[in-house]
């Protein structure tokens, strides 16, 4: 199966998404739709004002970089989110300039509420969790790229304690030193993947776990989704592609595949957790696909 074929086949295009967007906003409850010029420092202030009033509908400039040059507190290269936010892009890219110190894109606060659509979020590099994103609210990615993210911690391009979904969009090319190379979710997160690929992702420090995604014993459900060409490659790393410390992990109709680790088994590592194969292949692993796992994998052979 290839990923990149399936990731083509269930795309909706950005244009369809946000309209779907804007026509699923709640007349009564929702905002006036903010247009956001092409500004870091005017997306931040959006981000305040919606935060004040309780929520906002954010529309960004089409194909704007919105490049942050310095934190608004502490990691965070934005302002924590502590309302019911939708950012609503037409091609744009939110990241770090190159020049600034570190941090992370987005932190949504527990019980906060953040949608992104048709964005890529990029550059982040805070030495905590969540390279790009930090989620302990409710985090939506509609048609959205996480790439060239890192973290010193877990969660290169994402770390998940809240809710997550990701529908139709790719983490990619991200890396965290303690696990979790593309997205990490804790042991009260829950997420979802959509038609999403998560590919190409790192864990890189000794004895980390998760090259494309590490469950520290949550909830993960992947639909249609891929998990490929990821690596854990640190002295004693294992599970390349996934690993679940704990928690539940159930695959329908996916991929994992062409994922590689130090330590065996570069497919799927499950330590103590159950892990639900429907449907989904998972092959050319190295050095195994799920052969040496402590706990087994069930349906997975080799």
């Amino acid at each position: 199966m290839n990923p990149r074929r399936k990731f083509q086949l269930i795309g909706l295009g950005s244009a369809g998404l946000v309209m779907a967007a804007l026509m699923t906003a709640t007349p009564a409850a929702a905002q006036p739709i903010t247009f956001v010029p092409c500004s870091a420092t005017a997306l931040s202030a959006a981000i305040t004002a919606a935060n004040t009033v309780g929520s906002g509908d954010l529309l960004l400039a089409p194909g704007c970089t919105y490049s942050l040059t310095s934190a608004a507190s502490g990691e965070d290269g934005l302002p924590q989110v502590t309302g019911d936010i939708r950012i609503l892009g037409v091609g744009d890219t939110i990241t770090r300039n190159s020049t600034a110190p570190a941090f992370r894109l987005f932190d949504v606060a527990a019980g906060g509420k953040l949608s992104l659509t048709s964005l890529t979020v990029s550059g982040g590099n805070p030495t905590t969790d969540g390279g790009g994103i930090s989620n302990a609210g409710t985090l939506t990615l509609n048609v959205v790229t996480v790439m060239d993210n890192s973290s010193g911690g877990q969660g290169g391009g994402v770390a998940n304690t809240g809710t997550m979904s990701a529908n139709t969009s790719r983490v990619t090319a991200n890396t965290a030193v303690q696990g979790g190379g593309g997205v990490s979710n804790s042991a009260s997160g829950t997420l979802r993947l959509r038609g999403t690929s998560v590919d190409g992702n790192s864990a890189t420090g000794t004895n980390s776990q998760g090259g494309g995604l590490l469950n520290n014993g949550g909830t993960v459900t992947g639909d249609l989704s891929s998990v490929g060409s990821n690596s854990a490659t640190g002295t004693g790393s294992s599970g390349g592609g996934i690993a679940t410390i704990g928690g539940l992990v159930t695959l329908n109709v996916d991929s994992v595949e062409n994922n590689h680790s130090t330590n065996a088994p570069g497919g799927i590592l499950n330590n103590g957790g159950t892990v639900a194969l429907a449907l989904t292949g998972v092959f050319n692993n190295a050095p195994t696909n799920c052969a040496g796992s402590p706990t087994p994998v069930p349906g997975c052979f080799g």
